[in-house]
């Protein structure tokens, strides 16, 4: 990733929009507040133009912000998030209401504005409701119900919000709204040295902490021009596809227990946590949590326990593939799975639905091949798309992109680089660069900049906020007791889309 250089507009334009024909156009990856040198509130558009680089696009905030969310559905839940961190106001809005500050926040609080107060504890004697109450969508007419799902869940889940209107059992609307358990963590960030920066990054969320830390990392080594050396880079891309592994193999056996099919769940489980187990032994972690850093890695390998890893990796290749032939083939699963939460393929390509999600829609992005990184520049991909859309185009997504997980990791064991697995660096200049990773949920973007070896900004695009508004669109039509399945064939993380 190349240091970026930014497009500058005049006080209260809308962003530019890069050029593109009606067939293929450009994809929105994120928009993010900032502040200039002379303290001004900007905002940044960051593209995917379908060449190697993103491109980015920078307009004045102090003065209200033209909306893209009418013609670019995708930018709804950015340009409410910018606007609830620095106040920025984006005209024509199609959707104004707040999105991670709830109603005990108060009114005119900006957290990255407003950084040093603190928030008033409610009035507990008040009965009038908050100037900031929350409006959701109603769906009126006859026979219809509102179901109130969360933001307490059974189970360790984390809180949620999901409000359907149905009727009888179907669903006709459902509105989501989380930002429950969110931490600050862009705000955290300020201040951190820049070297200290990654185990914040791995905290935003826990199963995925890996790809954050490698996003975080290369961010910083962008912005500085740091060359990472070749081991470090093999040893990332086994992290990296590790813990996509993972991630997969876990989640096929949760599908499982979602339609009551506890040998598959049972199995899946006992899998992933082989995995883990002989992570643990090769590296001496389960997550792969402390590993990386700026300028490379922080631990090797043992090389001698490389060839137990080796035999257990193609162990659990083969078990797994076993089982997903089962899991497929078996017909209580497949009346499940198959025809439940569609999610087509213009609603995947107008909300910017990355990941697994956006290729089971027959969108085929993936960040390894569009935007390589690292060792993957040197590698084949195989990447699976289907045009499904489904449950079980999801499952068999996650099923062929972890037999193609193994056969990466094997085929870096067998060419591990030699030499060192760090480059030091002086990140004492001023600097900005950013970075995308294709975690296990899809497009993770980090952009990092810093001053006098301290992080200035911080900004993370999680595959999380980007693929939520999607789900409700997958969920319509279905039957209220599927949406327990449909949401886990999404996976999406509470912690990494409220940060």
């Amino acid at each position: 990733m190349k240091k970026l250089t930014l497009e500058i507009t005049e006080p209260g334009i809308t962003s530019p929009i890069p050029q593109h024909t009606q067939e293929e156009r450009h994809r929105l990856v994120t928009i993010f507040g900032r502040f200039n040198d002379e303290g001004r509130r900007r905002v940044c558009y960051v593209y995917d133009t379908g060449n190697p680089e993103y491109i980015a696009s920078e307009v004045d905030g102090e003065l209200p912000v033209g909306s893209i969310a009418t013609h670019n559905p995708a930018a709804s839940w950015h340009e409410r998030e910018v606007h609830d961190q620095y106040g920025i106001d984006f005209a024509g809005s199609p959707d104004a209401r707040p999105l991670m500050l709830h109603e005990n926040w108060p009114a005119a609080f900006h957290p990255m504005v407003d950084a040093q107060q603190k928030a008033a504890p409610p009035d507990s004697e008040s009965q009038a409701p908050p100037a900031n109450q929350y409006q959701f969508l109603r769906v009126q007419g006859d026979g219809i119900t509102e179901v109130a799902v969360g933001p307490v869940h059974a189970g360790i889940i984390e809180p949620g919000h999901f409000r359907f209107s149905v009727v009888g059992d179907s669903i006709l609307h459902l509105e989501l709204r989380h930002f429950y358990t969110h931490k600050g963590t862009e705000q955290l960030f300020q201040g951190l040295p820049v070297m200290s920066g990654t185990m914040l990054a791995e905290s935003v969320s826990g199963d995925n902490c890996f790809a954050h830390a490698v996003a975080y990392c290369q961010a910083v080594e962008a912005a500085f021009h740091v060359s990472v050396p070749p081991r470090a880079l093999a040893l990332r891309l086994i992290g990296l596809e590790l813990e996509r592994l993972v991630a997969h193999i876990g989640d096929v056996g949760t599908l499982c227990n979602d339609v009551g099919f506890v040998t598959g769940a049972a199995r899946g489980a006992s899998l992933k946590e082989a995995l883990l187990q002989a992570s643990a032994e090769w590296i001496s972690t389960r997550y792969w949590r402390g590993i990386a850093t700026p300028g490379g890695v922080r631990k090797d390998i043992r090389l001698t326990d490389t060839p137990e890893f080796v035999r257990i990796l193609i162990q659990t290749a083969s078990e797994f593939a076993l089982l997903a032939g089962i899991v497929l083939e078996t017909p209580s699963v497949q009346n499940r799975f198959d025809a439940s939460g569609i999610l087509k393929r213009q609603v995947a390509r107008d909300l910017g639905v990355v990941g697994l999600v956006a290729r089971a829609s027959d969108v085929d992005i993936d960040v390894r091949r569009d935007h390589p990184y690292g060792l993957y520049s040197q590698m084949v991909l195989k990447i699976p798309v289907l045009h499904y859309g489904d449950v079980m185009a999801r499952a068999r997504i996650r099923i062929e992109e972890a037999d193609a997980s193994f056969w990466l990791i094997q085929q870096v064991l067998d060419a591990m680089p030699s030499g060192s697995i760090c480059e030091s660096f002086d990140s004492s200049a001023p600097a900005r660069g950013y970075s995308a990773v294709e975690s296990p949920r899809g497009e993770l973007f980090y952009w990092v900049e810093s001053r006098n070896g301290a992080v200035t900004r911080c900004h993370i695009k999680s595959p999380s906020f980007q693929n939520w508004p999607a789900l409700p669109f997958a969920v319509a039509g279905n039957v209220i007791a599927d949406f327990p399945l449909i949401n886990k064939s999404f996976n999406l993380s509470y912690s990494g889309c409220d940060r």
